[in-house]
């Protein structure tokens, strides 16, 4: 018999609020869209980089592959190379950033599960930074949304994203890739500005237009997406990196069309085109406190309105009426199942460092709620939430090993079972 693994809200609020009490909190922080692509005064012109990322998978759930692919398996999860630094001759005003993956996920791996490519582009960019207020950045690079999926992968607290953004902002398409990968192609205006008595404020923007079909791929319709996003932050002891110490506020939005085609016998249908918007708030607070440890906080809410990731429809949930696949013809004969329907979820975050052993052990807790029917326009429950408790140690700060245990509570599938997962994290430059 299959045991009752629900997670309540108020169980969740429990368990945080005594993390909360007993450590104060820490955040990965920083300002992505600045690190993700532009370079430091003095920058070299050549800089290699990269990270790899062994990692195990071991579920006890018997469902399809496409509803939960990783169940028992030992996987390079991610092994990645690239280059960046300053373009010669230009006075630092125009960097490159390049990004290569090797390693086995959606990327490399067509949405079936089967191999595609042996290595695909992740990130290819130029920034121009020549004008005040307005540095310009072209080519294939994340999408300025949450800071669950904008968030450089290598210093990821956990394994998975959270379900929230595993599910919405973690686009399908096909075809040679599984996922969207949070990247598109296209050009995104930008900067920041401190300001303060000692300079310890922060606000950016950032604003972008693209083809909005994913990494690696031409627009296959007239329409382009539009992303902007704000934030604002207070920083600690000028701190700087991707562990700064602040405390931060963003929102964003982003609104497009997809191409696809209506549900018609298992199969493809007509063309049509749906409407796809997401907006989205988040929170990070991050504090090194010296002699008492270190912890983080962080939180963020997404709400979506069409072109909704529908696995196997939702067992079964979602009518016909509001089923569609995505364009191409790669996964069992039709595209990936999506559905027009309104969606919104959120997670929240909290970590623990404690000052023994040079403060190398770090323990996480996450509760994640993603309902891809926030508008009851389905007559079933199809909501999911898991709770994830998460350790990591530093062997040094290029060095890492993590180890995630999810309890996880699916409505619209109760095969879908708890899950132990293991990695290691080395970072190179």
């Amino acid at each position: 018999m299959r045991r009752n693994k629900k997670m309540t809200l108020p169980m969740a609020i429990f368990l945080t609020a005594a993390i909360c009490l007993a450590a104060p909190g820490r955040s990965q922080g920083a300002n992505w869209v600045q690190l993700q692509g532009t370079e430091k005064p003095g920058a070299k012109t050549v800089k290699i980089w990269g990270f790899i990322q062994p990692t195990y998978f071991q579920s006890k759930d018997n469902v399809n592959p496409s509803d939960d692919f990783r169940k028992n398996d030992f996987n390079i999860r991610r092994a990645r190379a690239g280059i960046r630094g300053v373009v010669p001759k230009t006075e630092g005003k125009i960097d490159y950033f390049l990004l290569t993956e090797f390693g086995r996920n959606g990327i490399t791996e067509n949405p079936n599960g089967g191999q595609s490519n042996f290595a695909a582009l992740t990130d290819a960019s130029i920034t121009l930074n020549y004008l005040p207020g307005l540095r310009l950045r072209f080519g294939q690079f994340k999408l300025p949304i949450g800071v669950d999926a904008l968030q450089a992968i290598h210093v990821h607290k956990y394994i998975e994203f959270s379900d929230v953004v595993d599910q919405l902002m973690l686009e399908r398409f096909g075809k040679d890739r599984a996922v969207g990968a949070f990247r598109d192609i296209g050009a995104q205006a930008f900067d920041w500005w401190r300001f303060g008595d000692k300079k310890e404020y922060e606000f950016s923007y950032a604003l972008m237009l693209s083809n909005g079909n994913g990494i690696n791929s031409q627009d296959n319709d007239k329409k382009k997406d539009i992303t902007a996003k704000l934030t604002f932050a207070k920083i600690f002891n000028n701190s700087k990196g991707p562990r700064r110490q602040e405390i931060q506020i963003g929102a964003w939005f982003m609104t497009g069309k997809r191409t696809g085609y209506t549900f018609a016998a298992g199969a493809n249908g007509t063309s049509t085109e749906q409407s796809r918007k997401r907006y989205g708030v988040d929170f990070n607070y991050n504090k090194d406190f010296g002699s008492r440890g270190a912890g983080h906080l962080t939180a963020e809410a997404i709400w979506a309105n069409g072109w909704i990731y529908a696995p196997s429809f939702l067992g079964k949930a979602v009518p016909t009426g509001k089923r569609f696949f995505t364009e191409n013809t790669s996964v069992s004969g039709h595209g990936v199942p999506h559905a027009d329907l309104k969606a919104f979820g959120w997670y929240i975050d909290l970590g623990y460092r404690p000052p023994v052993l040079n403060k190398k052990i770090e323990l996480d807790i996450r509760y994640a709620k993603y309902n891809p029917d926030s508008g009851n326009d389905l007559s079933s429950n199809v909501s999911q939430n898991t709770l994830t408790l998460g350790s990591q140690y530093f062997f040094s700060p290029a060095a890492r090993a993590t180890v995630d245990y999810e309890i996880r509570d699916n409505d619209w599938n109760s095969a879908v079972d708890n899950r132990l997962m293991a990695q290691i994290t080395i970072l190179f430059k």
